[in-house]
């Protein structure tokens, strides 16, 4: 029976990394989660945004000059994915 042992790496920071963590911070960059005003103004931006792709999406249905229902299709479903 083999016996398994699990080894932490130690993760050492260089103080210009530490430094640069800190000034993060200090400016607001909280990582991944984001405090809640980050996550509010992401939220925020992803609606401003999605309602941009929503209308370009629009034009482009109402645009047939050139090219057939098919391709217009095409066209806004790709433009439509681009939400998030």
């Amino acid at each position: 029976m083999k016996s398994s042992v699990t080894i932490r790496k130690l993760q050492i920071k260089e103080p210009e990394d530490e430094a640069f963590e800190d000034l993060a911070k200090r400016q607001g960059d909280w990582g991944l989660q984001g405090s809640r005003k980050h996550q509010i103004m992401r939220y925020a931006e992803n609606n401003a945004r999605n309602e941009v792709i929503e209308e370009v999406a629009q034009h482009i249905e109402k645009c047939s000059l050139a090219f057939g229902k098919d391709t217009i299709q095409s066209f806004t479903a790709y433009v439509r994915k681009m939400k998030k």
